[in-house]
């Protein structure tokens, strides 16, 4: 049965919008503002209640404990119907999981598994841009990951 982001919760769009956004490995990057559970707490709670920092904890880095467990149940619940696929801890990304080649950060699964139906989550990243309080901090995020990604294949990152 294909799925739309309105047969799914707000936090499994925020993550599967998220997951489509591009983002650069948190290690990689140099900061833990770039992991996908920080960027989807922030989007989640933009989407919800204009708040950003609603689903943080009170360092403004760090994910609060009762949403890592949302986001866990959220995982779960797209992997079980075939949205997602969690990947072992401490490997590679599956190919296809980030950009070729890429072998910087280490998968962690509860916070960045397989996308296996990219276009619910093109869809999903459609309707976070469409969300006004969302938009601007999303768009700031990808534009950064851009930054990052020159500045990795400007290292010799990916020059095979």
């Amino acid at each position: 049965m294909p799925y739309e982001p309105r047969d799914l919760q707000t936090v499994e769009v925020a993550l599967l919008g998220v997951l489509c956004c591009g983002l650069p490995p948190s290690r990689a990057a140099g900061s833990d503002t770039f992991r996908v559970d920080h960027v989807t707490a922030v989007v989640t709670g933009l989407y919800e209640s204009s708040q950003r920092d609603q689903h943080l904890a009170g360092d403004g880095t760090a994910v609060a404990q009762r949403f890592r467990q949302q986001l866990q149940a959220a995982i779960a619940s797209l992997t079980e119907k075939g949205i997602l696929e969690e990947q072992p801890g401490d490997m590679p990304a599956a190919p296809g999981g980030f950009e070729p080649g890429l072998a910087i950060d280490m998968v962690n699964p509860d916070v960045h598994p397989a996308v296996m139906d990219r276009y619910l989550a093109q869809q999903c990243m459609e309707v976070l841009f469409n969300a006004p309080a969302v938009y601007p901090y999303l768009m700031e995020r990808y534009a950064s990951a851009g930054e990052v990604w020159r500045r990795l294949r400007a290292g010799g990152y990916a020059a095979d």
